[in-house]
């Protein structure tokens, strides 16, 4: 079977908040309940805390799941502490939105306040300076081998680099990509945005595009890139969805 991007289904699951620690047992939940209703894609990256090394243990590279990582931005390591306490945190949480209704109200409008402030920071560090970086293939590829080990995997379906716009060295990043395609390594390769491609930007029509956080893309009936993914909303529960829009466009002839 031919992999493109055509391949890559149309719903996925985001690692963001797949955690260890107290959190194990329910990231073991929801990936099992994903795979259960034949979701089969899953999105991780080094950044997102020890989500690869969980996704590794669960699914012991014995499914045939589609999985992506990332390369570009340092890995987060979150102390089993730190973990354990956001976990009794949310905990809280949940319990006081399960049963008060004055709770649920107010706990939705600061997910709601805290997704639009986290846009805005998205929005104006992409209109400021950005600083300039250059991505050498050592680096790349020590990302990568350290990713398939926690994935437990001989290859990624999908290798994003995270944050493109402060890379100066976007041609040779593209060809090191390459190069990993060839070698087996990777099967597809793309950009990790907090946004979409616009008619201003320059990159290579060979990049599938990840779009995170961008909840304006849900309804957008054109994207600019051949080939775009959004990721998740980040807590955005007040979105209706048109009954006549769909949430992915895939692929765009």
């Amino acid at each position: 079977m031919i992999f493109d991007k055509n391949t890559i289904p149309k719903l996925g699951i985001g690692c963001h908040k797949i955690y260890g620690g107290f959190e194990k047992k329910r990231s073991y939940k929801i990936i099992s309940a994903a795979l259960d209703k034949n979701i089969n894609y899953f999105d991780t990256a080094p950044r997102y805390g020890d989500s690869e090394k969980l996704l590794g243990q669960i699914l012991k590279g014995n499914h045939p799941v589609i999985i992506s990582s990332k390369v570009g931005l340092s890995a987060l390591n979150l102390s089993l502490f730190k973990k354990n306490k956001d976990f009794l945190k949310r905990e809280f949480k949940l319990i006081m939105k399960n049963n008060f209704k004055f709770a649920e109200n107010y706990l939705n409008a600061k997910l709601q306040q805290r997704f639009d402030s986290n846009l805005l920071i998205f929005e104006r560090d992409f209109q400021s300076e950005i600083p300039e970086v250059v991505l050498r293939e050592e680096e790349i590829r020590a990302s990568l081998y350290k990713s398939l080990k926690n994935l437990q995997r001989n290859y990624l379906d999908i290798f994003f680099l995270h944050e493109p716009e402060q890379y100066i060295n976007i041609e040779e990043i593209e060809n090191i990509f390459i190069k990993l395609q060839n070698e087996g390594l990777i099967r597809l390769y793309g950009l990790g945005l907090h946004r979409y491609l616009t008619k201003a930007d320059n990159f290579s029509d060979s990049f599938i595009t990840l779009s995170m956080f961008k909840k304006e893309m849900l309804f957008e009936e054109d994207y600019i890139s051949q080939h775009s993914i959004v990721h998740g909303l980040m807590g955005d529960i007040s979105i209706k969805l048109p009954k006549k829009v769909k949430p992915v466009k895939l692929n765009k002839s």
